[in-house]
């Protein structure tokens, strides 16, 4: 059986202060006018609740760096090794770029640099069906739960659309879904497989959050 493009394009993250493991994640890559971005949730890179400002771990720990797993040039399909990425300049300014209304909005692209040996599936050069998304349809989130995934593949969690996703939620573009969170799903990409579609089956409809301040995350 071939694998699915978008199983390839959910990538395990590991945030990390000095080397120190803080919180694994889930994150892909976006790419645009020839520059590649890594998208993960604010509060993966911050440690902390993007709707409160408070540190979610009790160590108040804030990562400096990203260990990220991406697919070897040469190797199988999902077989990947690590890259690790600086989040922070020497001056401690962050190096990702973030949205107008962050920290209220839990998305951020952190540039990447040229991956020698390295081969990205970004999730906006797949095949997509830009049809409506209504409430109540049922989702996909690929992500790494625990940090476990199936021979480095994501597991797809179901979920359903919870919340008309036109209508702002506190003045903010996001909405909500109804699934069985895990840790590790944060800045998991969304998805929706048709399975009638017209065209491509599969619509992408955002970044997943986590369930911000409970003990599923940092």
């Amino acid at each position: 059986m071939p694998i699915d493009d978008y199983s390839l394009a959910a990538i395990p993250l590991e945030m990390t202060f000095h080397g120190n493991s803080l919180a694994k994640g889930t994150g892909f890559v976006w790419r645009t006018n020839g520059q590649a971005f890594l998208i993960t949730n604010w509060h993966n890179v911050t440690g902390k609740n993007p709707n409160t400002g408070q540190h979610l771990s009790p160590h108040a720990g804030e990562p400096d760096a990203m260990t990220v797993q991406f697919d070897l040039a040469g190797s199988p399909l999902g077989q990947r090794g690590p890259v690790e990425l600086s989040l922070r300049d020497p001056a401690g300014d962050p190096l990702w770029r973030q949205h107008a209304m962050a920290p209220g909005v839990d998305v951020i692209a952190v540039p990447l640099p040229k991956l020698a040996g390295a081969v990205l599936h970004p999730i906006n050069e797949m095949p997509n069906n830009s049809g409506t998304v209504p409430i109540g349809i049922e989702a996909f989130i690929l992500g790494y739960p625990f940090g476990i995934g199936v021979s480095t593949l994501p597991i797809w969690k179901r979920a359903s659309v919870a919340s008309e996703p036109s209508v702002k939620i506190s003045g903010k573009p996001c909405f909500y879904v109804d699934t069985a969170s895990r840790p590790g799903m944060s800045g998991s990409p969304v998805i929706l497989r048709h399975r009638m579609a017209i065209g491509p089956p599969t619509t992408f409809i955002g970044v997943y959050s986590g369930r911000i301040g409970s003990e599923d995350e940092l």
